[in-house]
């Protein structure tokens, strides 16, 4: 059976411009002409049409659809696979699509009148996380969500810490350091995983749009580490010179997020099973130990005495994945280190 140009363009939704196109550039010749000069497709026409027609629906070019065509790799179980390939991604794509909407109808009806700005921020928050997260992460970042949910926790301390901001408060005042330990012990409940914590707090960080949605900021979030600064520095006080506490401040403002993520590493490290002597836990170790270091001018009997107060003062251990079993195993872990490099001022 040979159909004309227009019986063609009809079946196949194409318009009888581009088969016109598609003659011109090569690409698909008819096989027959009428007596009167009209096209004519056959069967091998019309398989190499579907030919086309898959391959433009896989983002190719016509000048690279004419390559897989006319070269050796044009076999149409081939070309069938690379549809159904196309047609997975497609389904992902439309499965992550009503999981975005579904959130959105969620959070709408908790809203009474959601402007369209507030709309848009919030599709683009839930574009941005996939940036940042794998499924598998948002999946349990939605379990740990339905136990504790982050706005209810976090939305009065917000606005509390705004307001200090506002007023020019000092992260050093009573007030900061009270908001401060609230933070803390809120994010600890609400993402107890550092993983998270530190992918969590990177995603703001980088992200100005969703400083703007959440209205947690980069001032905000360095007033927030100043300040969980000086509660430490508070307790620490209690127990150590000024002399001895005199590095302390500078360096956990600078390494606080290094510290989340190397809370992170070794606790991914406990969770599969590594023994703290492994060696890759006491690579991590050691980089763990450069930083408690750091904190304390490489002095080594204030170190000493640092860690009998951590036996003493379990506040100084909340915030940032900062676990009990955690901190037995980096302490097993340290034990070994330092048998084999011992600290060195």
């Amino acid at each position: 059976m040979l159909l004309k140009i227009g019986e063609l363009a009809s079946r196949t939704g194409l318009t009888i411009r581009t088969l016109h196109h598609y003659d011109k550039i090569g690409l698909l010749n008819p096989s027959a002409r009428s007596e009167a000069g009209y096209r004519l497709y056959d069967k091998a026409d019309i398989k190499r049409l579907h030919h086309i027609q898959a391959l433009r629906r896989l983002d190719l070019s016509l000048a690279e659809v004419a390559d897989v065509i006319n070269g050796a790799g044009n076999d149409l179980h081939c070309v069938i696979d690379e549809q159904i390939s196309g047609l997975d991604q497609q389904i992902a794509q439309s499965v992550e699509l009503r999981d975005r909407l579904q959130k959105l109808s969620e959070l709408l009806k908790t809203n009474n009148e959601p402007n369209l700005e507030y709309w848009l921020s919030t599709l683009e928050m839930m574009s941005l996380i996939g940036k940042y997260f794998s499924r598998d992460e948002i999946l349990h970042m939605r379990e740990l969500q339905a136990q504790n949910k982050i706005e209810t926790h976090m939305s009065p301390i917000v606005q509390a810490v705004r307001s200090l901001l506002d007023n020019k408060v000092s992260p050093l005042d009573p007030a900061a350091k009270q908001l401060a330990t609230e933070w803390v012990q809120s994010m600890s409940k609400i993402m107890p995983d550092p993983t998270l914590l530190s992918k969590f707090t990177l995603m703001h960080r980088k992200e100005p749009s969703l400083q703007t949605l959440s209205g947690v900021d980069d001032e905000m979030m360095d007033f927030i580490t100043r300040a969980s600064v000086e509660v430490r520095y508070d307790i620490y006080r209690k127990y150590l010179s000024e002399e001895e506490l005199q590095y302390f401040r500078q360096s956990f403002f600078k390494n606080a997020e290094s510290w989340t993520r190397m809370f992170s590493e070794v606790r991914q490290q406990m969770a599969s099973g590594l023994s703290p002597e492994h060696a890759d836990v006491q690579a991590s170790l050691v980089k763990w130990r450069a930083l408690f270091m750091d904190a304390w001018g490489n002095h080594i009997p204030t170190m000493l005495k640092v860690r009998a107060i951590h036996e003493k003062e379990p506040e100084l251990s909340i915030g940032g994945g900062l676990t009990p079993a955690l901190i037995i195993y980096a302490r097993q872990g340290l034990s070994f280190l330092e048998k084999s490099q011992p600290l060195k001022s």
